[in-house]
């Protein structure tokens, strides 16, 4: 006798499992005895099932799965999907469809904080996260609510979660060997190469991370360099320690040496990482022979002077030294320091009135020399308070200008309208300086520093101090109370008192009535006080309610006035269901 597998019955008018061994050895017939046990299809209000009983049945068979999904404004109150039993029964029991929110809605390579949980309560919310290497774009959260029709449902819009995608790596003197593409996805790679010359610093391949960074860090090209450069007859040593590719050393050549004509002292570092050619470069140098006007030589004579040589000069009877009486062949093939020259000496200097120079006492004053006027008390320098003796055409010598003067300089004290002048000072002398202020309330027009000259005149006239003032005030959506007095410009301390437009208020102050005032006034910088805002008057406030009350608790308003607060709200929020009940009935 046979028996039917889990989930099967017997069919029913079919004797139940049996065959019987015939005379011939053989069984009798074996029938198809057992069917799939069934299910009848679930019963669910508010809500649908899906997928359908197969065409031409009525029942579901053992195993079959049906997904429940409710109408709008009603949620699964347990599992969403359900399952034939073997004994004929869903497993788990049909869900009921309840007023509320079903499953929210599902993100592509995301999911929400309540996966498989298929009802959701008014007031309830998910928040969603993506999978690693995407990143969530939108609000993280949405909320179970009642809509204008009642119903509940899942505030939207719901967020994406997008492939994150490394920026396009770029390296400086190099490029991207491969994988190219246009867009570099989590755990992508790609791989850099160098220019020729230049030398790769860090890791040659980088991955594109589930945070949309490289790692490592994309390489550097660096500047490949050569050795120090070769050793060159009569040059200096080069002082540099690095060479990079690409750059050029110029050679200088020693003392007493000078460069070949038409030839260039400079080789170049290669990309190859070698020197250019390296020719000779530099050859001896000679100084010319040393003459001076009205002078003489006085040491041994040579046909050739050359690095080092030093010859010494003497004037002739009536004439002094100019320079140096002993100078040197440099090695840059001139005369160390520069060959002398022989001349006169400068006379007494012109004498001052009421002042004196620093020379006094002094007959003759040698080529180069300065002398320096000062003034009695309580008079002033006028001119260069110090002169030379130099030389005119380059026989004679002079005095380089004539003597400065002394001079009793005074300017007036400064005066500035609605305003003031910032000095120490009781007494302004030349070259005196002074700065202006003006009043508060007022701006300045003209510079604000000025000095005393030597005509006891101020270098530049007194600034002029204007009254600040504000330019006219617009406020959007609102308008001023007193149009009439509008005007372009408004004095310090004058005040402008606006209302809002029909239809509007004052944001941030919901309990003011809505013909209530706002008032400005004209600042001493030049700027109004705080303007007001206009907002549309609407359900918004009942935003401004709330934030009211919370900021009153967190305040710590005291008792009575909070009770207040409260009690006004909840006259607003009467006020707002009122004109929601009139709207339905119109």
């Amino acid at each position: 006798m046979y028996g039917c597998h889990r989930g099967y019955e017997f069919i029913t008018g079919i004797t139940q499992g049996r065959v019987t061994c015939l005379q011939n050895f053989t069984w009798s017939e074996v029938p198809n005895f057992c069917q799939r046990v069934q299910c009848p299809p679930p019963q669910i209000a508010n809500g649908t099932y899906a997928p359908l009983p197969k065409a031409g049945e009525e029942k579901y068979a053992y195993e079959d799965a049906v997904t429940i999904e409710c109408d709008a404004g009603y949620g699964v109150n347990g599992s969403t999907q359900i399952r034939c039993r073997h004994d004929g029964s869903w497993d788990p029991r049909v869900p009921d469809c309840v007023p509320g929110c079903g499953s929210p809605p599902r993100v592509e390579n995301g999911q929400h904080s309540h996966p498989g949980r298929g009802y959701f309560s008014t007031g309830s919310s998910v928040t969603y996260r993506c999978l690693k290497g995407y990143k969530l774009e939108g609000e993280a959260s949405i909320h179970c609510e009642t809509g204008d029709d009642e119903a509940a449902a899942w505030s939207g819009p719901v967020p994406q979660c997008a492939a994150g995608q490394c920026p396009a790596p770029s390296i400086e003197n190099g490029r991207l060997k491969s994988p190219l593409s246009q867009n570099y996805i989590y755990k992508s790679n790609i791989t850099f190469e160098c220019d020729p010359g230049y030398v790769i610093r860090g890791s040659e391949m980088i991955w594109c991370q589930s945070d949309t960074r490289w790692s490592p860090r994309p390489p550097v090209c660096s500047l490949g360099s050569c050795s120090y450069p070769p050793a060159v007859d009569n040059t200096n040593q080069v002082p540099r320690k690095e060479f990079p590719v690409g750059s050029a050393i110029t050679y200088s050549c020693r003392p007493g040496y000078a460069l070949i004509p038409g030839v260039i002292p400079r080789i170049t570092c290669l990309n190859n990482f070698t020197w250019s050619e390296v020719p000779e470069f530099c050859e001896k140098l000679y100084c010319p022979n040393p003459t001076i006007e009205n002078g003489e030589l006085i040491s041994a004579s040579r046909k050739e002077h050359t690095f080092g040589n030093r010859v010494e000069f003497n004037c002739h009877f009536g004439y002094f030294i100019r320079g140096s009486s002993s100078v040197h062949c440099g090695g840059d093939g001139t005369w160390h320091p520069p060959l002398p020259f022989c001349d006169k000496v400068c006379g007494p200097p012109p004498a001052i009135t009421k002042g004196k120079h620093s020379g006094i006492g002094q007959e003759h004053y040698s080529y180069g020399s300065k002398v320096t006027y000062s003034c009695a008390e309580g008079l002033s320098l006028i001119g260069e308070s110090s002169i030379y003796c130099t030389s005119d055409n380059g026989v004679n010598v002079t005095w380089s200008g004539p003597a400065p003067q002394c001079k009793l300089v005074r300017c007036p004290m400064p005066v500035v309208h609605n305003g003031r002048t910032i000095s120490n000072r009781t007494a302004f002398l030349y070259g005196a300086t002074v700065q202006f202020s003006c009043n508060k309330g007022y701006r300045m027009d003209g510079n604000g520093e000025s000095w005393c000259q030597e005509d006891s005149t101020w270098d530049s006239p007194e600034p002029t101090c204007q009254p600040v003032q504000c330019s006219k005030p617009k406020v959007e959506n609102g308008r001023m109370v007193n149009p009439t007095s509008e005007k372009p410009w408004y004095k310090v301390n004058e005040t402008v008192s606006f209302k809002c437009s029909p239809g509007y208020q004052f944001s941030g102050h919901w309990y003011l009535p809505v013909t209530d005032t706002w008032k400005i006034t004209c600042s001493a910088d030049g700027n109004w006080t705080t303007f007001p805002t206009c907002r549309k008057q609407g359900s918004s406030a009942m935003c401004d309610v709330v934030l009211d009350s919370r900021a009153a608790l967190q305040c710590g308003v005291p008792l009575v006035q909070l009770k207040s607060l409260l009690e006004v709200q909840k006259l607003y929020l009467e006020i707002e269901k009122l004109k929601r009940e009139i709207k339905k009935l119109g």
